[in-house]
């Protein structure tokens, strides 16, 4: 675990740093909280390139910016997803997936820093662990964005 301030993250500051400039996008809503948009570069197994967007909505900083709403999708003008093991076993298993696998969903972004999924960097979504490691991923690259603009 890599400190930062207060907070022990799973990736390295300099790795946090160059997501959150690369592939993060943060917009204020006028609610108070923060939509985000990440943009997961991977790749299959056979080396085909492809792009997940993670959206993540979150509340106010007040209610410890809880988790409001999650969800992946392929890039939309993109195929490589589509050579996934995975996607060519069952794409609606995949979308699904996509659509229903949301760790810490209402949970304060606070427990992205603690959280210990059991992960594999595989670059596709073939198994849980890989997938587990791109959320914890997108999660600590906005914490750590957050708390890089507010402190």
């Amino acid at each position: 675990m890599n400190d930062t301030g207060s907070a022990s993250y799973r990736f390295t500051p300099r790795v946090l740093k160059r997501w959150a400039t690369r592939n993060l996008q943060l917009i204020p809503t006028v609610s108070g909280g923060h939509e985000a948009i990440f943009r997961f570069q991977g790749s299959t197994c056979g080396n085909i390139e492809f792009t997940l967007l993670y959206y993540v909505t979150l509340g106010k900083a007040e209610s410890g910016h809880e988790i409001q709403w999650m969800r992946c999708r392929p890039e939309p003008h993109g195929d490589g997803h589509t050579r996934m093991c995975c996607w060519r076993e069952s794409d609606a298993m995949v979308v699904e997936w996509m659509r229903n696998e949301t760790p810490l969903l209402g949970r304060p972004l606070d427990e992205a820093v603690s959280w210990q999924p059991n992960t594999s960097a595989s670059g596709c979504l073939c198994h849980v662990d890989g997938r587990e490691h791109k959320w914890s991923a997108v999660l600590q690259t906005i914490h750590f964005a957050l708390n890089q603009t507010t402190s």
